[in-house]
């Protein structure tokens, strides 16, 4: 039986109960449903969230709907950037074979290391997962132990969560499962821990901002890479 992962940073009540009701962009849902498979305790915040949306919904009217209304939804769920739903139950759900969260199977079906891997800096690389999304970047980010990331500010927002190893900020240590949001105008410098690589996912709205003259330099050429 595996360990237990100890999560200590968590989406907000909003986000999670966005999530149960299924209002969030596919890029958006994907970070939370991969977090709630390390984190039981948000799976059960978010169990106890769709057992009172299903008590209330029960209460409401029943609404007509078009002749075509199974066949949409069937085709929303088969399409580009669908998000498996992360069972909202007890037990620790299954890993795919080299131990991402089951959410990312489609997104990485062969491996981590079968990915097309762009070196970003000496201690960073990154590989974009085409999940379909025009407006966000979807991407795994790898640190290697004891690297250190430019430091760098966020002009959109940015999800992240650690899937393997870990890294700090000024702020704090981030581990297995952590979940991270960093808005307009956050500016920090992940430095991974010197015993073992780090393996995040990351969506992001916007490029980020880099400090430094270089940095200014290199700013206007930052794209992210939506779809």
């Amino acid at each position: 039986m595996s360990a237990v992962t100890m999560t200590h940073y968590h989406p907000d009540q909003f986000l999670l109960n966005d999530y149960v009701a299924g209002s969030l962009p596919g890029a958006v849902a994907l970070p939370i449903a991969v977090h709630l498979e390390y984190c039981a305790q948000c799976r059960e915040e978010g169990a106890q969230l769709s057992r009172l949306g299903a008590e209330l919904f029960s209460e409401l009217d029943p609404v007509p709907v078009g002749d075509d209304a199974f066949a949409r939804l069937l085709e929303r769920l088969d399409g580009k950037g669908a998000v498996p739903m992360t069972p909202l139950a007890p037990q620790r759900p299954a890993r795919t074979r080299d131990g991402l969260p089951r959410a990312l199977r489609s997104l990485v079906p062969t491996g981590v290391e079968e990915l097309d891997w762009k070196r970003i800096s000496a201690s960073l690389r990154a590989s974009r997962l085409g999940f379909g999304d025009p407006q966000r970047e979807v991407a795994l980010h790898h640190i290697r132990a004891g690297g250190k990331v430019l430091a760098h500010g966020h002009a959109g927002s940015e999800i992240t969560v650690v899937l393997q190893g870990s890294f700090s900020d000024q702020d704090g240590r981030y581990a297995q499962g952590d979940f991270l949001v960093r808005g307009p105008g956050d500016e920090h410098r992940p430095v991974a821990a010197a015993d073992s690589d780090c393996l995040c996912l990351a969506v992001l709205d916007a490029p980020i901002r880099l400090g430094g003259l270089l940095g200014r330099l290199a700013n206007p050429f930052l794209r992210i890479h939506p779809r």
